[in-house]
């Protein structure tokens, strides 16, 4: 079931952007069978970064403003919309205690979006944000 569910989640992804002072593509994983709070050691320990930079996000509120604050003219960015509204739409049906961690710290953010499969397995969309 895992390799279906990600297998999807990488088809949906395909040629979307996250949209900050640069482009950066999305990728999903699977971490394996980790509990929320080794999720977050995880990524401490994957990013180098003190556990107090990473930052958890509403995941609806993330999307919500993925999905609505694109210009209606800008044909490219209203399909990169859609496609995420797609992909939350997948997550949601699919994974449960989805959450957005931010590993703050420096100007490239990486940014993941985590959620757990019925088996406990952690399936993680990652990608990065440039804020200067």
């Amino acid at each position: 079931m895992n390799n279906n569910i990600l297998a999807t989640i990488t088809k949906l992804l395909l040629g979307v952007l996250y949209f900050t002072e640069s482009e950066s593509p999305f990728i999903g994983a699977d971490w394996g069978k980790i509990t929320p709070a080794e999720l977050l050691h995880k990524i401490a320990i994957q990013y180098q970064s003190d556990p107090s930079n990473l930052k958890q996000i509403d995941q609806a509120a993330f999307f919500d403003r993925l999905i609505s604050k694109v210009d209606p003219s800008d044909a490219p960015m209203v399909e990169n919309a859609r496609k995420i509204a797609a992909v939350h739409a997948f997550l949601k049906q699919n994974l449960s205690n989805i959450t957005v961690i931010r590993v703050e710290g420096s100007s490239k953010i990486p940014v993941l979006v985590a959620g757990y499969l019925p088996d406990g397995t952690c399936i993680v969309i990652e990608t990065f944000a440039v804020e200067t």
